[in-house]
């Protein structure tokens, strides 16, 4: 648990724009924090009525937009019994009903189409009303490389991508988690970790809980950040909008440590040696790791 602050250290931190590509309300948003501290400007996409409605035109700080992401030709939206599932790919039933907890049998499982709808796609870089990223988060079942490959310029000055990525197709031609980081890799972003890494019982195992797994990796939230291997590539602005989003939405206290060391020495400031103090001085530093090994 983070307890403190960038915004309790020395210093001016800077505001990003957010975006958040399918929008759709499950909990609270990771980026949370940003908001309520006043680090973020948020940029909503959800195309479903009901699920924009229930964002509210202020919710997160900022606009809320219905476009349909992708190339910019026309497609197919296939609405779905759970809102989460609706998706520009069609879903596989032969892949998804392998698994526990998730089903693509009618009436009610997750992942049954109830409809389709015929949409006009549009290209991220073609939305006007859409601001340059600092920060992008993006969750759109299966299309996330589709949006970003029309979205280059939106991306070009992110420091920070939160894609979610499939490893076992689940959509009919989704590209996989491989994919999505041989792209990232061309727009100058090294991938970072995992979180939030899921899966599901292969039929006819099962456990008690149906949403866990015994062995099966099928999704997770890849977190890819700007290149950090040159960091003569950022601006000062850039390190410090990487630190505030590494900090406080994703505990990465080590990377964060380095992008601040990196500021310091070109501004002359000592951010990085209050921060090293605030950490030693809290209970945040810990691993967030995880490994088989400790437990097999």
């Amino acid at each position: 648990m983070i307890n403190f602050t960038l915004r309790s250290l020395p210093g001016h931190w800077p505001t990003l724009e957010t975006l958040d590509i399918g929008a759709m309300p499950e909990g609270i948003r990771r980026f949370q924090r940003l908001i309520d501290l006043g680090l973020a400007s948020v940029t909503s996409f959800e195309p479903q009525a009901e699920q924009r409605a229930r964002l509210g035109p202020d919710s997160y700080g900022s606009r809320v937009l219905s476009d349909v992401l992708g190339d910019g030709r026309p497609g197919i939206f296939h609405v779905t019994h759970y809102p989460g599932c609706t998706s520009l790919l069609e879903p596989d039933p032969a892949v998804i009903n392998m698994f526990h907890g998730i089903d693509a049998g009618p009436p009610d499982g997750n992942f049954t189409v109830i409809r389709e709808e015929s949409v006009n796609t549009r290209r991220l870089d073609d939305i006007d009303e859409c601001p340059m990223a600092d920060y992008v988060k993006i969750d759109v079942q299966g299309a996330e490389l589709l949006v970003l490959e029309n979205g280059t310029a939106k991306i070009a000055d992110a420091v920070v991508i939160d894609s979610e990525v499939e490893f076992v197709a689940l959509y009919k031609n989704q590209p996989l988690f491989g994919e999505i980081q041989v792209f990232m890799r061309a727009q100058h972003f090294m991938f970072h970790k995992f979180i939030e890494i899921a899966g599901r019982t292969f039929r006819p195992t099962s456990l008690p809980d149906a949403t866990t797994a015994l062995s099966q990796g099928l999704w997770a939230d890849a977190i890819f950040v700007k290149d950090f291997s040159h960091l003569e590539c950022y601006s000062e602005k850039q390190l410090l909008k990487a630190a505030v989003v590494l900090h406080e939405v994703y505990a990465s206290f080590d990377l964060v440590r380095r992008l601040l060391l990196e500021y310091d020495c070109r501004s002359g400031e000592q951010r990085a040696t209050a921060y090293w103090a605030a950490l030693q001085d809290s209970s945040a530093l810990q691993s967030m790791y995880m490994s088989l090994k400790t437990s097999i």
